[in-house]
């Protein structure tokens, strides 16, 4: 059996199935960011560039796309780098004020379990549109 997610995996995944769905979240740079892999008969796949597919909903868009895997990101605008992330100290922040919140906004730290959540919600999303499609 291939390991889709070998070729992005650093050594933090964590790999979960969901709705039949692989999924795998890992700390970024930044941040932790969430992975599904699309079976190969998904519809999405038939999308040039699921960046910028407005019908997925996932935190801050799609931010990933190669072959089947597609991705999310939890450092946008209102996030704040997360303490464990290698270059999170890079980023100029005041106790949970981040440059990305804006002068007046409350940075959010993504935990690993909102991730999660968050990547359980976007297989969901692709497991609805494959039942769907299978009508």
């Amino acid at each position: 059996m291939t390991d889709s997610f070998a070729c992005i995996a650093n050594g933090t995944d964590r790999r979960f199935t969901h709705q039949g769905i692989n999924c795998m979240t890992q700390m970024g740079p930044f941040s932790i960011n969430g992975y599904i892999e699309l079976p190969e008969n998904h519809p999405w796949l038939k999308e040039e560039d699921l960046q910028f597919f407005d019908d997925v909903e996932a935190h801050g868009g799609l931010t990933y796309h190669e072959g089947h895997i597609i991705g999310f990101d939890t450092n946008h605008a209102g996030d704040c780098p997360h303490p464990e992330a290698e270059f999170s100290g890079q980023i100029k922040t005041f106790p949970n004020i981040s440059f990305f919140s804006g002068f007046a906004g409350i940075a959010h730290i993504w935990t690993w379990e909102e991730v999660e959540a968050e990547t359980r919600r976007l297989a969901e999303q692709a497991a609805n549109t494959l039942k769907e499609d299978q009508q």
